[in-house]
């Protein structure tokens, strides 16, 4: 009789255990960071022949609004992101060598509202120096986690976490539709002067007052969000402009004269503006200390509201 009241009293004890300290099993004394309700898109882009990149897509899917560190970005390359793997589609499915750039970016938080979306390209034949030669012997799949574990987001539901080239792939470019009177059109209105080869960047010509009036310059950006979607489909939706009073000085610094230009202070002072629509940031007069200043303007609610 005393046995059974001990083993009675044993199992209370243990019952009574159990509800104030409950078991945890190992690593769940540290809590994975939570993810963002951004939900991530990868496709597979042609740019040129034999040219291969993945767009990348991030869409807030929360009922709120969502914040997002750049550096936190699958695009950019702080800490050597290895999110991506490549395998070549030998007998072995032998793992790819990814040459994974490593960088530094300072923290710049981009707020994102609902059904709004960041987005940006990641290059593969740099990032995979063989992959033509896999491409053209074997094949190559390219595969992420869903969600992916080293990085904060989620993945889309139902959106592929593999995509493959196939062997012997030619490379041909993606074919778009454009209309190029139009874009001839467009140029002209918003005030084009070049873009450079190789990159997202629009320079166009424009007054200091356009810097001042932000309505304006909201309309005006809108137009290059529409030029760029006409015109350049092959880019994302992260492209920057930059604003010069005169069009001898559009160009980068190390292009042509500017250097000249730069050191007689001329460049500083036609170089009125920039705009980024990754970071939705306007940058004006970021030459002349005293006028210097930042102003957040993000196009997306203007898109969903003219229907683009």
């Amino acid at each position: 009789m005393n046995r059974f009241r001990c083993l009675v009293i044993s199992f209370g004890i243990w019952c009574l255990t159990i509800l104030l300290f409950p078991p945890f099993s190992v690593g769940e004394d540290s809590e994975e960071e939570p993810r963002l309700p951004l939900a991530m898109e990868v496709f597979l882009k042609k740019p040129g022949k034999h040219l291969y990149e993945l767009h990348v897509h991030l869409t807030n899917i929360s009922d709120e609004p969502v914040s997002v560190d750049v550096r936190d970005l699958p695009w950019n390359p702080t800490d050597g992101s290895t999110w991506l793997s490549a395998t070549r589609l030998d007998a072995h499915k032998s793992p790819i060598k990814q040459n994974i750039p490593i960088g530094r970016f300072g923290s710049q938080i981009v707020p994102l509202v609902p059904g709004e979306s960041i987005q940006n390209r990641v290059a593969l034949n740099p990032r995979i120096p063989s992959l033509l030669d896999d491409i053209e012997q074997a094949g190559v799949q390219l595969q992420w986690d869903c969600p992916p574990s080293d990085l904060k987001f989620v993945c889309k539901p139902g959106s592929p976490n593999t995509l493959t080239i196939s062997k012997g792939d030619p490379g041909q470019p993606d074919v778009y539709s454009i209309d190029h009177q139009a874009c001839v059109a467009l140029e002209s209105r918003i005030g084009l002067i070049d873009i450079p080869q190789g990159h997202d960047v629009l320079f166009l010509l424009a007054s200091e007052s356009i810097m001042t009036d932000l309505e304006g310059m909201t309309s005006l950006l809108l137009e290059v969000d529409d030029y760029v979607q006409r015109c350049h489909p092959s880019w994302t939706n992260s492209w920057a402009v930059s604003f010069v009073t005169d069009k001898k000085f559009a160009g980068f610094l190390s292009e042509g004269e500017n250097r000249r230009y730069f050191a007689e202070g001329l460049w500083q002072e036609a170089n009125i503006g920039q705009y980024s629509s990754q970071i939705r940031t306007l940058f004006r007069f970021q030459w002349i200390k005293k006028r210097a200043d930042t102003v957040y303007l993000s196009l997306f609610p203007f898109q969903q509201e003219g229907g683009t």
